[in-house]
């Protein structure tokens, strides 16, 4: 890969690590700002609040998935796309 291409194909697979890394150390302080004991169960019956990170958890690690998701995919359309025109260039060769 060459150019453009190549700095966008490598930018999505930094760009899906981070989301990923984002998204376990978001559950990461959400699992350990969960409450433990009775605190658990005064939660779950709904007497104490939940922390904001445990409240946030689900958004962040649902856009953290898209973004990687996203990008997992146009790095394959990139590779596609450049498998693809490298064969064409090479059957315009004359070789065959």
């Amino acid at each position: 890969m060459s150019g453009l291409r190549g700095n966008v194909h490598k930018s999505a697979g930094a760009i899906a690590g981070l989301a990923s890394a984002l998204s376990v150390i978001v559950g990461m302080l959400a699992a350990y700002a969960t409450p433990k004991g009775w605190g658990r169960v005064s939660m779950a019956l709904h007497i104490t609040k939940k922390p904001f990170i445990v409240k946030l958890a689900p958004l962040l690690t649902g856009a953290s998935v898209a973004i990687a998701t996203a990008a997992g995919l146009l790095g394959f359309y990139l590779w596609i796309t450049e498998r693809d025109s490298g064969a064409t260039d090479h059957k315009s060769d004359g070789d065959g």
